[in-house]
C-alpha cells in the first residue's frame, strides 16, 4: 500500500480531483490511464524528430524509423515472437478484421468458423460478415461458473472448421482459457488459431510460441500505451500467404501501370503512414 502515491505520480491525470475528491479511475478493462514516461515519449518525437519512416535518408527520418522499429523489435520480445511477425494496426477490431478478411478470401460455401459465445463483438461480427459467402459461424457455449465447455468446442470442430477463434481473457466474465489446450484441438483438425488477446497481454506473461497460437491480437492503450496502435501477431508462413487487406504506401515494393509488388512481412499489411509517434510511445509503455 505505500507504492500507492509513487505509483499515482506517475500518471498526471490522477492528479486532478473530481466532485472534490482525487480521481480513482477503475476502468482498465475499456482503456488504461497513461504514464508520464508514455506521454514524454510521444511529445519528444513530435519536437524532436517528427518524419515518415522508411522512405527518407534525411537524419530525423532515420532516427523515427529507428525508433519505431525498436518498438517493434520490443512487442517481438515481450511475446516471444521475431518482429516479422509483428504487424502494427489502430485497435485490436482492426488486427481481427485483418484476419477475418484476408484468411476469409480463402473460404468457401460449405466451411466453418467455430468461436465461443464470451467473445467481444469484435470477435464476431468480422467472421459474421463471411456467411454471405455460405460460411457457417458455430459457437461453444460456458458453463455455470463462466468457463468454456471445451469439450463443447471440440465436438463442434470437424473437417470442414478452417478457424477456431477465440479470447483469451474474457473482457465481461475474467475467464481465461487454456490456449494451449485449445491449439491442440484446432491444429489436431487442420484449422488455424485465432486469439483475442486484448485483456490478457496487459496482465498477464504472453508466449505466442508456448501456447502454439496462429494469430494473436492486442491493443496498445489496454496496457498503459496510446490509443490508436494495435498489435497483429501472426506466425511468418502465414503471414507471406496471405493478401494484404488494405493497400497503398508502405505495403509496396514496386508498382507500374500493369501491377503491383507487394513489400516483405510485415510490412505487406501496414499501407500509408502509420501512428508513428504513438507506436514509438507503445514502445516506453513496454518498457
Amino acid at each position: 500500500m505505500p507504492r500507492l502515491p509513487i505509483l499515482r505520480k506517475d500518471f498526471p491525470i490522477l492528479g486532478q480531483k473530481i466532485n472534490g475528491k482525487p480521481l480513482v479511475y477503475l476502468d482498465n478493462a475499456a482503456t488504461t490511464q497513461k504514464p508520464k514516461q508514455v506521454i514524454a515519449a510521444v511529445r519528444e518525437y513530435y519536437e524532436k524528430y517528427n518524419a515518415n519512416i522508411h522512405r527518407g535518408i534525411h537524419s530525423l527520418s532515420e532516427l523515427a524509423t529507428e525508433k519505431y522499429e525498436g518498438t517493434r523489435s520490443k512487442v517481438a520480445d515481450f511475446i516471444n515472437a521475431s518482429p516479422k511477425e509483428i504487424i502494427f494496426t489502430k485497435n485490436t477490431t482492426e488486427s481481427l478484421n485483418l484476419i477475418a478478411y484476408s484468411l476469409g478470401a480463402r473460404m468457401k460455401k460449405g466451411d466453418n468458423i467455430v468461436s465461443t459465445v464470451m467473445e467481444h463483438h469484435s470477435n464476431i461480427v468480422p467472421w459474421q460478415m463471411l456467411k454471405s459467402k455460405g460460411v457457417e459461424l458455430k459457437f461453444a457455449d460456458i458453463d455455470n461458473t463462466g468457463h468454456l465447455k471445451i469439450n463443447e468446442l471440440k465436438n463442434l470442430i470437424d473437417e470442414k472448421t478452417k478457424i477456431v477463434t477465440v479470447t483469451h481473457a474474457s473482457n465481461v466474465l475474467g475467464t481465461i482459457n487454456d490456449i494451449s489446450k485449445i491449439a491442440k484441438i484446432t491444429h489436431k483438425a487442420g484449422a488455424l488459431l485465432v486469439v483475442d488477446g486484448a485483456q490478457s497481454a496487459p496482465h498477464m506473461a504472453v508466449d505466442v510460441k508456448n501456447m502454439d497460437a496462429d494469430f494473436f491480437a492486442f491493443s496498445a492503450h489496454k496496457m498503459l500505451g496510446p490509443t490508436g496502435v494495435g498489435v497483429l501477431y501472426g506466425k511468418k508462413h502465414l503471414l507471406e500467404e496471405m493478401q494484404p487487406f488494405l493497400c497503398g504506401g508502405d505495403m509496396i515494393k514496386e508498382v507500374t501501370t500493369k501491377g503491383t509488388t507487394f513489400n516483405e512481412i510485415p510490412y505487406k499489411f501496414e499501407a500509408g503512414t502509420p501512428n508513428i509517434a504513438d507506436v514509438i510511445a507503445f514502445g516506453a509503455s513496454i518498457d
